[in-house]
């Protein structure tokens, strides 16, 4: 009885502390008990009446020999609960108080980290009190608390050594990090500790779902805790820990019985499971508020979850706290047993596709229905870490080229699409759009911000808009450029290097400075490497790329350009990344823009204004060109753009030289090509006598006069910047431009001669703005919508304007703010009669 009593005054002495100087005894005291040799003995005793108990089951008297064993209820209570109870509760404060001590912490809490998985292993505790345990709940006359208790302290002692092992696992700081959590890892892998978390996990399980046990004899689950409140119910949070600790258990050991596909059918159960919790909850409503079950974040885009899954309705439901936590460690759980993330090549199996498009589902599901659940800011950690843990899974995608991508997609690629990803992003930033502060705006900037380092955002947006269905890849970029419109102006002001952790506002600007610098990326260095298209045309899933590249051209570089010039007439400043990454396009798309010969050009008599109307002018220099000379002047405003730029460069100085020379060099190059496009559509035929000074292309010097409202001394300054960081070329050009536009635009620029470069092989590829804006029809009519309701741009209704009916609003606020901005005129006159303001009446 002194010992039994011993072991609960230690348990009640190691309750978790929640202080550093509590923290520190406990550790110290735990110390003492591990090296003491605790574990040791407790394993010993319980083992000896393990096989007492075991001898006595088979022997021929084995009924009066058990009740003469039984005889002492003193030495079963010690045996078969205080003994385990003292195992599971040094492992659980051990590994809880490692997890949450503080850096200064760190050497005293190493050490114990250390000891406790000697300990473990040395000793075989956890096998000999699991052993214990089930033989306790085996025991139809045990008391049912006991045993819930003793069940419940199990399984959180199970989750937290898949927390503590996570901590550790691949931490290279600490030299003998790797050997540790290697003896953990083998602590856990006990076939009796596996089989003990698996039996009380399906014990609620197949309570809640009423699905399989895999085998187990029914007496045995029926004597197990299960769901620990009335059917129909929510499950007790003591439950909900006993199926987050079979998945935890079944991330530390390799496929055991049921084997590798059994293992995931499981784990993928426990997650549907979760998710079903929280529909059921919703009450088959979807987190968004306009969700069903044909149009959540997987079935909208063609996939949807097992049927079975989506007919599943719990006898006992998860606890909300517990749906997100549960359902993320299950598809965790789910990962580790599929055979597909590896296997990137053309030869991976149907069966395997398969499997990892149902992971994919599920994970969809869980961003749909279990992410909504996590609320307040203790499940703030658990969000970014589950972005960051998409993240990683994303990276696996294989790189492309934009211009040889295979006919088919990778079979990784094959199954995110299959399994609903592309719209699940989508949903995950309207959502985070509608709520900035909400769980998913918090998922999106772990997703963005992750800690890879090898690929970045774009890296697997790519393949998804290649080989995903083109209209939801398109649907997907409007909502960037609504979350664009919606961005706080002080968030454009930045700083030199984009946080994607800092807010909502701050990821999305970063998501779009990856993409766009990205692309500039590949196509300089395609441009190096001297590549081109070649003979065959790019492949079906390459044009639909190139496609969606010329539409994400259109729906974000105007949007940029409004307000970054609006945060620079106003503050004088704007992030310096993101500017770069704006005027690092405008020569691409000056190379774009339809050039007429020399001599073909009419004269226009009349004057440029300085504000892009010599692109319009009557000599021609506007020809058809796809809509590329309207985004750069009209749409993107280049030239008010760039005026806006220049003013910031007497402070560009105050930046870091990593960032003063991109930007500077950027701005110079984006004036020079924005001019030559200008003087170009203002072209006059070249007198004979200067066709000694024509360029390399063979084209007469530019002759004509240009206004444009750029101060030379500012193009000076830049290129005494361009100096000081060592680009002699580009501080040329802007010491040329400035002379040129000090003449008033007369006479020849070489510059200008040079500007804009030719495109390369990318941004030829790219089809012409007319044909990108075909990939997304039926727009909202109103051109500053940024209606995000609903989980897709896809999704929005339109409804026809009953006046005209030449046009469609999503929504009567955007009706209204096109009345206002001039559809009153354009309605009336379609209309033949007067301006009251028409109802939305007729859907598109």
């Amino acid at each position: 009885m002194l010992a039994r009593q011993g072991c609960i005054t230690a348990t009640f002495v190691l309750r978790p502390p929640d202080t550093v100087a509590a923290r520190r005894l406990a550790c110290g005291f735990l110390l003492a008990l591990l090296r003491s040799k605790a574990l040791h003995a407790a394993s010993r005793q319980m083992a000896a009446q393990m096989e007492s108990v075991e001898a006595a089951a088979v022997d021929a008297a084995g009924p009066a020999a058990g009740e003469e064993l039984m005889a002492s209820l003193y030495v079963h209570k010690y045996v078969r609960n205080s003994l385990p109870a003292l195992v599971h509760t040094m492992t659980l404060t051990a590994c809880a108080i490692v997890m949450l001590s503080s850096p200064d912490e760190e050497p005293q809490m190493r050490e114990l980290y250390a000891e406790l998985a000697a300990a473990l292993e040395d000793s075989w505790a956890l096998e000999h009190a699991a052993r214990a345990m089930l033989l306790q709940a085996c025991n139809p006359r045990a008391l049912h608390s006991l045993v819930s208790e003793a069940v419940d302290l199990a399984a959180s002692a199970h989750t937290n050594l898949l927390l503590l092992y996570h901590c550790y696992e691949d931490d290279g700081e600490i030299a003998d990090a790797a050997p540790v959590a290697a003896r953990l890892r083998s602590v856990a892998s006990g076939r009796c500790v596996q089989h003990v978390a698996r039996c009380m996990g399906l014990a609620v399980l197949c309570d809640a779902d009423g699905g399989s046990a895999y085998g187990l004899p029914p007496e045995l689950l029926y004597l197990l805790p299960s769901g620990h409140g009335p059917a129909g119910g929510v499950m007790s949070d003591a439950a909900a820990r006993q199926l987050r600790a079979m998945v935890c258990m079944m991330q530390l050991v390799d496929p055991a019985p049921p084997g590798r596909g059994g293992a995931l059918a499981l784990a993928l159960r426990v997650g549907w499971l979760a998710v079903a919790s929280a529909r059921s909850r919703a009450g088959g409503e979807g987190a968004g508020g306009n969700i069903d079950s044909g149009s959540s974040a997987s079935g909208g885009s063609g996939a949807s979850p097992p049927a079975a899954m989506t007919a599943l309705r719990p006898h006992r439901t998860v606890p909300q706290e517990k749906v997100f936590p549960l359902s993320v460690e299950a598809l965790h759980a789910a990962w580790r047993f599929l055979s597909l993330p590896r296997a990137i090549t053309e030869a991976a199996s149907g069966s395997a596709v398969a499997e990892a498009a149902d992971w994919w589902r599920l994970a969809a599901a869980v961003v749909d229905w279990a992410v909504p659940c996590s609320t307040g800011d203790a499940g703030r950690p658990d969000l970014v870490s589950f972005g960051v843990g998409l993240a990683t899974v994303l990276g696996l995608l294989p790189d492309c080229d934009m211009l040889s991508l295979s006919a088919e997609p990778p079979p990784t690629i094959a199954a995110a699409l299959d399994g609903g990803l592309l719209r699940c992003l989508e949903l995950m930033m309207r959502r985070a759009g509608r709520n900035p502060q909400g769980p998913e705006a918090t998922l999106l900037q772990g997703l963005v911000h992750h800690d890879c380092g090898r690929q970045s955002f774009w890296s697997y947006l790519a393949p998804l808009l290649a080989y995903g269905e083109p209209s939801q890849a398109a649907a997907l970029l409007a909502t960037l450029r609504k979350l664009l419109r919606n961005v706080d102006s002080q968030a454009l002001l930045g700083t030199e290097h984009m946080n994607s952790k800092a807010n909502l506002h701050d990821c999305i600007l970063s998501t779009i400075t990856d993409v766009l610098a990205a692309v500039v990326k590949q196509e300089d260095d395609a441009a190096a490497a001297a590549a081109a298209p070649g003979a065959e045309p790019p492949s079906p899933a390459a044009q639909q790329l190139l496609s969606l590249l010329s539409c994400a051209a259109c729906e974000w570089l105007p949007e940029l350009s409004q307000s970054l010039s609006h945060s620079l007439v106003t503050s004088g400043m704007a992030s310096p990344s993101l500017l770069s990454a704006l005027l690092a396009w405008l020569p691409l798309l000056a190379g774009r823009c339809v050039v007429q010969p020399y001599g073909t050009a009419a004269v226009s008599s009349a004057p440029d204004d300085g504000a892009g109307g010599g692109a319009r002018g009557d000599g021609g220099g506007a020809a058809d060109d796809g809509g590329w000379r309207a985004l750069l002047m009209e749409e993107v405003g280049a030239v008010a753009l760039l005026d806006a730029s220049l003013r910031i460069v007497p402070r560009v100085a105050e930046l870091h030289p990593e960032s003063r020379g991109p930007l500077l060099c950027s701005l110079v190059a984006a004036c020079c090509a924005v001019a030559a496009v200008l003087v170009e559509a203002a072209a006059v035929p070249a007198p004979a006598a200067s066709a000694a000074a024509k360029g390399p292309s063979g084209a007469a010097a530019v002759s004509a006069k240009l206004t444009l409202p750029w101060r030379p001394g500012l193009l000076r300054e830049a290129a005494a910047g361009l100096r000081s960081c060592g680009d002699q070329d580009m501080a040329a050009h802007a010491e040329g431009l400035a002379a040129y536009l000090e003449l008033g635009g007369e006479g020849a620029c070489g510059a200008l001669r040079q500007a804009p470069s030719p495109p390369g092989p990318l941004v030829s590829a790219l089809p012409p703005p007319t044909e990108a804006r075909r990939l997304l029809p039926g727009r909202c009519a109103n051109p500053r919508c940024a209606n995000l309701a609903g989980d897709s741009e896809a999704d929005l209704t339109l409804k026809a304007c009953a006046g005209c009916g030449a046009v469609g609003y999503c929504c009567r606020p955007c009706q209204t703010a096109h009345w206002r901005a001039g559809h009153k005129g354009q309605c009336a006159r379609g209309r033949g009669n007067g301006g009251a303001l028409s109802e939305l009446a007729v859907e598109v």
